[in-house]
């Protein structure tokens, strides 16, 4: 049920400009048994590869190609692929690698509930002492979930907490905007993409509001939080029933207040319509879960005496309930499938965390930067300002790229993991509409924000060789990001007749 809820919210939720996925087609049998056979590849590709080397792009655009032969390990093309460029979402490819590497592919988050010491839970159901709600970044804790850590609470015989409600959001640091990015329209309406950060996260840190019509013509319409609040989140309903037929339209402000954030909601909605919804981000996570908390407690009857506060948990305080992630290996597929920049940046402080000793991006950064020296990728022109590549400053080479997936290619321990976590083009994910006549042949991770567009990952071609590539384009604002789509999937193509006849 869980695994569900958390599904249904990640394809609700835009990816970083990128495509929605679709169902699952199975990839075609052909091309995977001709690995035994590993015919010699190509002595250059410069040849096979001129209709789009010498296309507008390469004229128009800063481009960076880089191709690695995963079998030999050899460099069989490389133009422009020593370049620091920007590489919007490709950089959950590093990410990744780097969790996979340091953290196991096994690795769970956990948020869990503890009391003080020296606290009882009497026969009454009264707990005497504090109760701690500690969070360890958690990217996939819904409300679900929530509701099921209070009931075991209730199941335990907790009735009564004679003390305060302590919420501890420590293990991450650096405050809850994501760092790099600094458009001032999504400062003010807060994106999903955008999300907001903490080691204490409910539903990836966004309000959903429902909204539909009312009862009658010119009543009020229905604007409803999705999670219930006990006052961090409000609304303010402006919006009214129009008539059957009438026209559509929903206007969301969100103020961001000290104690609180609120949505003022102005429209109409007709009559008949079905319901709405739209998501915006709270701009402070750790309070916006202490106040979901809060209402779950009281639709358990657990009646609380102290505060409900932020603060740090006892190092000798007891367990009460722990609630674990899915694995990191479960984390990455929705991840880099679907684009998600929250999961890649509480991954990154996590990193940092469980390494450094220090949850911030800064820390987990160190820990990247560390894992890119030990492949041998040089540090001079690169710029990594958070994890998951929504950043104008980032900078980052082809060949940084392709030397994390032939790391990860020939890694047996993580490997498969990376390798089930990228889209597959035609497949799913934000290929899913890319390559339908070849699918199955593409495993990459797409990056696009505006004038930036990449693509990355592993390509099959016909003469049984599988090729990791990295693809990066930085483009001006003359230029559409599907224009530069197609000559991706053109070089994709190319690649894959590689050892068709007359094809080298």
């Amino acid at each position: 049920m869980l695994r569900a809820a958390l599904l249904a919210l990640l394809l609700a939720l835009p990816a970083q400009a990128e495509d929605r996925p679709d169902t699952v087609r199975p990839p075609p049998e052909s091309p995977q048994g001709a690995l035994a056979t590993r015919p010699a590849p190509p002595e250059s590709l410069d040849e096979l590869l001129e209709s789009v080397t010498g296309s507008w792009l390469f004229r128009k655009a800063r481009v960076g190609l880089h191709i690695v032969d995963v079998t030999s390990g050899e460099e069989v093309f490389n133009r422009g692929g020593d370049l620091a460029m920007n590489p919007a979402s490709t950089m959950k490819v590093v990410t990744s690698a780097t969790a996979l590497k340091m953290l196991g592919p096994s690795y769970r988050f956990s948020t869990n509930v503890y009391m003080n010491a020296e606290a009882e839970i009497d026969p009454a159901g009264v707990l005497r002492g504090n109760v701690y709600v500690k969070g360890h970044g958690d990217p996939t804790f819904v409300v679900e979930k929530l509701w099921k850590m209070v009931l075991d609470l209730k199941l335990m015989g907790v009735k009564r907490v004679e003390g305060s409600v302590v919420f501890d959001d420590s293990f991450h640091s650096g405050g809850a905007q994501l760092p790099g990015w600094n458009k001032p329209a999504d400062l003010k309406v807060g994106p999903t993409y955008f999300s907001t950060l903490s080691a204490l996260s409910l539903d990836m840190n966004v309000a959903v509001l429902v909204v539909g019509p009312g009862a009658e013509v010119g009543a009020a319409a229905r604007v409803n939080l999705e999670t219930p609040s006990a006052g961090y989140v409000t609304v303010d309903n402006q919006t009214r029933t129009g008539a059957l037929g009438s026209r559509s339209w929903i206007e969301v402000t969100r103020v961001i207040k000290e104690d609180g954030t609120r949505f003022v909601v102005r429209g109409s909605v007709p009559a008949g319509t079905r319901r709405a919804t739209i998501r915006r981000t709270v701009a402070d996570p750790a309070a916006h879960f202490a106040s979901a908390f809060e209402k779950q407690m009281e639709a358990q009857g657990i009646k609380v005496t102290g505060r409900w506060r932020k603060g740090r948990t006892p190092a000798d305080s007891k367990l009460l309930v722990h609630v674990p992630s899915l694995t990191l290996g479960s984390i990455l597929m929705d991840m880099n499938k679907y684009s998600l920049n929250f999961q890649a940046e509480q991954i990154l402080r996590t990193l940092g965390a469980e390494v450094e000793g220090e949850g911030s991006t800064e820390a987990g950064l160190r820990v990247v930067e560390a894992y890119l020296s030990s492949l041998g990728v040089p540090s001079e022109g690169s710029v990594l300002v958070n994890g998951s590549g929504l950043s104008r400053e980032a900078k980052i080479a082809p060949s940084a790229l392709t030397a994390v997936l032939m790391d990860m290619a020939r890694d047996p321990q993580v490997g498969s993991e990376f390798m089930g976590s990228l889209a597959i083009g035609g497949v799913d994910g934000t290929l899913w509409k890319r390559l339908r006549d070849e699918p199955g042949r593409l495993r990459g991770k797409t990056g696009t924000i505006d004038g930036v567009h990449c693509l990355t990952g592993y390509l099959d071609s016909d003469n049984g060789r599988r090729y990791a590539f990295a693809f990066m384009t930085n483009y001006g604002s003359d230029t559409r990001a599907s224009m530069v789509r197609q000559v991706h999937d053109s070089f994709a193509r190319l690649i894959f007749k590689m050892g068709a006849e007359g094809a080298d």
